[in-house]
């Protein structure tokens, strides 16, 4: 459902998506706890049994596409509710709002990668370029630099990277098409980037690398969330489907998960152009059911403790592969990487200090930053 607060002119509120953005963090945080410094765990790891559960974890970096899918429903919903209610959309207080939520724990990360890490225990010099990560083109490094980099916790902030230049570009659509400011042409744009994004993929579908990390491969998941903003906006499917049968969301969720966990294998060769696609459809169908539907089987934001993590998702995501790397060369340096039982409190360790410093962050840093957007509305 969505809150409107007091006011229909208050700027909306999703239920449910803290709960999505929390399981989004945690499936990418699951995702590198199997697949970073996989070298200083014992001979447990590659035993038969393990290796079938790391591969279900490996799936986890899809919970980046969650977060693009989301990001694209989000903003181009709440761009849409400013076009209604002041008849044209500020693009400079957008971009500001954007800038005040993302530019300061992605610079933080730049900061600690660049000037602090080779300075501590354990540092590395890092290959990546301070340029490219000032111009928010990290994703564009990683292709150039990010495989010779031996710890690449920075690599992170590639998704993000790719979120800022979606915004800049709305900024630039926004300020030059007189039409875009009131809400005008989205859904064309969103037909456009989609199709750019199948055909990018079309012609580097056999480039891994480029597939994952390019802006134009990935794009489309922003995109087909702000379809579905656009369409949920003006009603044109919210009103027909929210009460779908429990037993028809149940069978969906099982299809979409099996999808994603066996994507390796469908999506092999040149139907590599389509995976994002599909999985990108699953995920707008997760958050339309959790936002509209009203026979849902769960709703995130009740189970327990998803609301809270939820709120500080974005510190989940941007500090979670620093913390991992240092419990595991503590860990490593201690003996303690020989087992299944010490990789399970590595795993504990790492979401415990994770979470720690992503309250702290949240609490004295983001929080206060984040309360000045009502400045830029």
């Amino acid at each position: 459902m969505i809150d409107h607060k007091t006011t229909q002119l208050s700027t909306p509120f999703f239920q449910n998506l803290n709960g999505l953005r929390f399981v989004g963090a945690l499936m990418v945080f699951l995702f590198h706890c199997f697949t970073l410094g996989r070298e200083v765990w014992g001979d447990f790891f590659s035993s038969p049994v393990f290796e079938k559960v790391a591969k279900v974890f490996s799936k986890g970096h899809h919970g980046v596409g969650l977060f693009f899918v989301l990001s694209g429903f989000l903003i181009t919903y709440l761009l849409l509710h400013e076009a209604k209610k002041n008849e044209r959309i500020n693009a400079f207080g957008f971009f500001m709002r954007r800038m005040l939520r993302i530019w300061p724990l992605y610079l933080i990360i730049v900061i600690f990668g660049f000037f602090i890490f080779p300075l501590l225990p354990y540092g590395i010099e890092t290959t990546h370029s301070l340029t490219n990560y000032a111009l928010y083109l990290s994703n564009f490094d990683e292709l150039i630099n990010g495989s010779q980099d031996a710890v690449n916790f920075l690599t992170v902030t590639w998704s993000v990277s790719i979120e800022e230049q979606f915004y800049i570009a709305w900024v630039v659509l926004i300020a030059l098409i007189p039409a875009m400011r009131k809400g005008r042409y989205f859904p064309y744009y969103f037909t456009l980037l989609i199709l750019s994004s199948i055909v990018f993929r079309f012609i580097y579908w056999n480039d891994e690398r480029i597939l994952y990390f390019h802006t134009l491969s990935v794009v489309s998941d922003l995109a087909i969330g702000g379809y579905l903003s656009y369409l949920c906006f003006h009603k044109r499917i919210s009103e027909k489907i929210k009460h779908l049968p429990k037993g028809i969301l149940i069978i969906v969720y099982v299809i979409g998960t099996a999808l994603v966990l066996a994507s390796t294998k469908i999506f092999q060769g040149q139907f590599t152009l389509v995976e994002r696609l599909f999985i990108g459809a699953f995920f707008a169908f997760i958050i339309f059911e959790q936002v509209y539907c009203s026979n849902s089987f769960y709703k995130a934001d009740k189970v327990l403790g998803f609301y809270k993590l939820g709120e500080v998702s974005y510190g989940l995501y941007m500090y979670h592969c620093i913390v991992i790397y240092y419990v595991q060369q503590v860990m490593n340096s201690m003996g303690w990487t020989h087992s299944l039982f010490h990789f399970l409190i590595f795993i504990l360790v790492s979401a415990l200090l994770t979470y720690s410093i992503s309250w702290v962050s949240y609490r004295f840093l983001e929080s206060p930053l984040l309360k000045l957007k009502r400045y830029f509305r």
